[in-house]
């Protein structure tokens, strides 16, 4: 049998879990979230906090050999990369704000 392994992943902004409470995430089995920490403070799951940009996750794989499939699941994220420069909608965007500052 492995040895619990403590995983820490830190959250991108492109997450799936960006703005979802920590208990949302669904976990492999036997493994669970500790908590987040955010600017040097850990703040414990029990609180049910809100996953930001920026946050590490804290979670531990109970059974050592469930670990690379709790990280996979934990950087999660959306496939599209909106950015400002290569997107339509922030050109179409900034067009709009620019006709309504027209005086």
């Amino acid at each position: 049998m492995m040895k619990p392994r403590l995983t820490q992943i830190t959250i991108q902004f492109n997450s799936c879990y960006c703005g979802l409470p920590l208990s949302a995430i669904k976990l492999p089995k036997h493994c669970l979230c500790l908590g987040i920490i955010r600017k040097d403070e850990l703040i414990l799951a029990s609180s049910e906090p809100i996953i930001y940009c920026g946050d590490d996750i804290l979670a531990l794989a109970i059974k050592g050999g469930n670990a690379p499939e709790l990280e996979f699941i934990l950087r999660k994220h959306h496939p599209i990369l909106w950015s400002g420069i290569s997107c339509d909608l922030a050109r179409k965007h900034h067009s709009h704000e620019h006709e309504l500052f027209q005086w």
